[in-house]
């Protein structure tokens, strides 16, 4: 490809969905053994179904589908294409868009049809036309934008859309999931846990300490693997926060251990909880405890004693 840029071999172009055809050759597919589909073959129902069932099967397409059913198609990023035909284009980036909408664009996830100012917004999509000839532009577009492209956002960030658009447009689980293309457990699991780690930088303490590297050990808390944990806790559905507090300052003392040579009698010391000697090294390490709440309560009181989860298991286990 030409090393002037590229923007030069891009122009704006507004499509109707039926003329924009997934790629075959997605740089997602291929593997060593992987054949060309040629041109063609492209348009092919049996190529297009391929296509489709792998990205659904593969690439989270209907997660991204049960977004677009509640939001419609936003135009946020362009999808590029290629004419491969007269009034005939194929994707070269953005083939899990291009797919969940020709999904949604007339019927629901659920069978149902689609609303009429949902449907409106699949009418025309904003896309950029590559007019070069290199034979790899999916590859290089793409690898702009998975390699050296966006930058996904924190945990916590993600958090904290979701809670805020729940708070602000009092919407519940079920609708704000739908939203951002999770389920109702999914999306109670971050808003859930957005809660928990709000409850630990505020209330706990340990409200100097508490930062958004420990956010997702509060989301762990709410899988379904890490109840027992979350049940020690106590945690209130009605209150979106914990209960027993004894408890919950110790939780936050494994993700922020304070030196006990340095704590004084009063409660003022000089003592700061130090991430990086957590015993619970990995996110995942709540379920072993949770393991340990459930099947060997004198195991559990050894860990909140020794706080060496490792260690623990290993006699234990071995």
């Amino acid at each position: 490809m030409a090393t002037y840029p590229l923007r030069n071999e891009l122009k704006e172009v507004a499509l109707p969905l039926a003329a924009i055809y997934l790629d075959p050759n997605n740089p997602r597919f291929q593997t060593s053994d992987s054949t060309i589909v040629p041109d063609s073959e492209i348009t092919h129902e049996a190529t297009q179904e391929a296509a489709r069932k792998k990205l659904i099967a593969e690439f989270a397409v209907n997660k991204l589908r049960a977004s677009m059913e509640v939001n419609g198609y936003l135009p946020i990023d362009r999808v590029i294409v290629r004419e491969f035909g007269d009034n005939k284009y194929v994707v070269l980036e953005g083939n899990r868009r291009i797919c969940a909408a020709k999904l949604v664009s007339q019927y629901a996830g659920s069978g149902e049809e689609v609303p009429s100012e949902i449907r409106n917004t699949f009418t025309s999509i904003p896309c950029l036309q590559y007019t070069g000839t290199a034979s790899d532009a999916a590859w290089v577009f793409q690898g702009l934008r998975h390699i050296s492209g966006i930058n996904d956002w924190s945990a916590f960030n993600k958090a904290k859309l979701l809670v805020e658009q729940m708070e602000q447009e009092e919407m519940n689980l079920t609708d704000v999931g739908k939203r951002f293309g999770l389920t109702s457990h999914g999306a109670g699991q971050w808003a859930r846990g957005f809660y928990a780690f709000k409850q630990a930088s505020e209330k706990s303490d340990f409200i100097n300490e508490v930062d958004e590297r420990s956010y997702p050990y509060f989301q762990e808390l709410f899988s379904r693997s890490s109840a027992p944990v979350r049940d020690w806790l106590e945690w209130s559905e009605s209150d979106n926060e914990f209960k027993n507090e004894l408890n919950f300052n110790e939780f936050v003392s494994w993700l922020y251990p304070r030196d006990p040579d340095k704590e004084t009698e009063d409660e003022t010391n000089d003592s700061f909880g130090d991430w990086e000697k957590r015993p619970l090294r990995r996110r995942d390490d709540i379920r072993e405890v949770a393991y340990l709440i459930r099947e060997d309560k004198s195991a559990f009181q050894r860990f909140r004693a020794e706080l060496d989860i490792e260690s623990l298991l290993e006699r234990i286990c071995g």
